[in-house]
């Protein structure tokens, strides 16, 4: 009777079990399936020029990814700003569609709008290292002015290949002609490039850590530059860049340099310096909106020989290095350090025109703008606390340019405390700066108009009692 009991009520209840167990999987399946999404397809409204395989280059996200819906947004914001870093569109926005929430799959909308790619432009710039270094050390002198025309292509066939061509004169005559194609194959890319300059005047030495300048009444050319370069660029993943780079030097300066004012300006009292220059640059970059960072950090290094033996006069084996770091450990705030080095493996003597230091280009201590540091070893810390103030995204209906026409303007408070070194063997005497550790800081306002045009302005203090506002400006591409 027992087992009788046993064979008829068993199956029903085994039934039960089982479609309980079956329920709950079911349902276990579908919540966690409700959980992600399937990348269906990528969609581009608003490139007309640029190859759609450009702008999927740039983007972390693929067809077919599974993504959690939890990470959908953040991730969808992130290519966002990953495109603008391009600097070929002005405006990103990425849209959902055709979701089916059955099948988890959907598509991304790439909305952009183009940047202005063509720049033919009348040349007037101040020849000087910055703006402040014109007003107040050159006394706004309008003889220190470079005019002439160029045009740039930053998308010449729409594979983010960039034209330039530059006919300059004025304080400096410039021609230069550049042409870079970034997309070769499998992440392979090429550069060319040739430059000749001349000028009248010719910064032959540093005293007070200024730069001093001398020009002949006969306006005789005093300094000339040729250069010619090819690169070979390698690109893998997202963030690894690596380049290869070969370039030919030839530099002459007028007979009056050195035998009146500077005699070791190429050493030796020699007028002329030919080098071959084999040059090699990793950048690996985790940066979150390139164009003005709120978090991750880049690294880079470059190796950089002058000089094989049988070609010129000049030796050198140099190696500098950077690191940035940036957090947004609140929204009201943005973190950012900034460190770099160079030193020279190769101890020979180099020559003044070779030897710079802190003072040039983006090396700049804050509040010691309108001095140089010239060494063969420095390094550079450079930090901020930046707060976001504004950031406005509006249509310009009246606006012709369609590429103009959806208006983005971004501004960020900033202070800044930078610190740095410069190591000197030989030329030490009048330059007080140099073989110390330097201290700036100060408040700064940064603007950036259409993801493209920046300005930057900064009332800066440094330790031996300077202070003033200084202007920076810049075109990001």
């Amino acid at each position: 009777m027992y087992n009788s009991f046993l064979a008829i009520s068993h199956p029903s209840l085994l039934n039960r079990i089982g479609l309980s167990i079956l329920f709950i999987l079911s349902s276990f399946l579908l919540s966690a399936q409700s959980d992600e999404v399937i990348i269906n397809d990528i969609l581009f409204i608003g490139n007309k020029k640029t190859n759609p395989r450009v702008i999927q280059y740039e983007m972390d996200i693929e067809v077919g990814d599974t993504i959690s819906l939890d990470d959908l947004n953040a991730m969808i914001a992130l290519e966002e700003k990953r495109i603008l870093n391009t600097r070929l569109f002005t405006f990103v926005k990425i849209n959902i569609k055709n979701w089916n929430q059955d099948s988890g799959y959907l598509d991304l909308e790439v909305n952009l709008q183009e940047n202005w790619y063509i720049y033919p432009a009348p040349i007037f710039e101040l020849a000087d290292r910055s703006f402040n270094v014109w007003w107040k050390e050159q006394k706004r002198s309008f003889k220190r002015v470079n005019y002439g025309a160029r045009i740039d292509h930053l998308n010449l066939t729409g594979n983010k290949d960039r034209l330039k061509l530059k006919l300059q004169f004025g304080y400096i005559r410039k021609y230069e002609l550049k042409y870079s194609f970034p997309y070769l194959k499998n992440g392979w890319g090429l550069s060319t490039n040739v430059l000749y300059t001349e000028q009248r005047e010719i910064g032959y030495i540093t005293e007070g850590n200024k730069t001093l300048f001398e020009s002949l009444e006969d306006e005789r050319i005093m300094l000339t530059r040729f250069r010619a370069s090819a690169s070979l660029s390698k690109r893998t993943g997202l963030r690894l860049f690596q380049s290869f780079r070969f370039a030919y030097h030839q530099n002459g300066v007028d007979q009056y340099v050195v035998d009146n004012l500077n005699p070791e300006y190429f050493l030796n009292r020699s007028t002329g310096l030919r080098f071959l220059q084999l040059e090699y640059d990793a950048d690996y970059d985790k940066r979150v909106y390139t164009l003005y960072p709120e978090g991750g950090y880049r690294l880079r290094g470059n190796i950089k020989k002058d000089g094989f033996g049988f070609e010129g006069n000049y030796n050198n084996l140099s190696i500098t290095g950077s690191i940035e770091k940036y957090w947004k450990p609140w929204n009201a705030f943005i973190l950012e350090s900034r460190l770099r080095a160079k030193t020279n493996i190769l101890r020979d003597r180099i020559s003044f025109a070779n030897n710079t230091g802190l003072g040039y280009g983006g090396n700049i201590i804050t509040g010691y703008e309108l001095y140089v540091m010239d060494g063969t070893d420095w390094i550079l810390h450079k930090n901020a606390i930046k707060i976001p103030i504004i950031d406005v995204t509006t249509n310009w209906d009246s606006m012709k340019m369609r590429q103009y026409k959806k208006v983005s303007f971004k501004a960020w408070l900033r202070w800044n405390m930078d610190y740095g070194y410069v190591k000197e063997r030989d030329y030490i005497q009048g330059n007080p700066l140099n073989n110390q550790w330097l201290l700036g800081f100060g408040p700064a306002i940064d603007m950036l108009l259409y993801n493209s045009f920046s300005l930057q302005l900064e009332y800066s203090f440094n330790e031996i009692g300077d202070r003033g506002l200084f202007v920076k400006s810049r075109l990001n591409f």
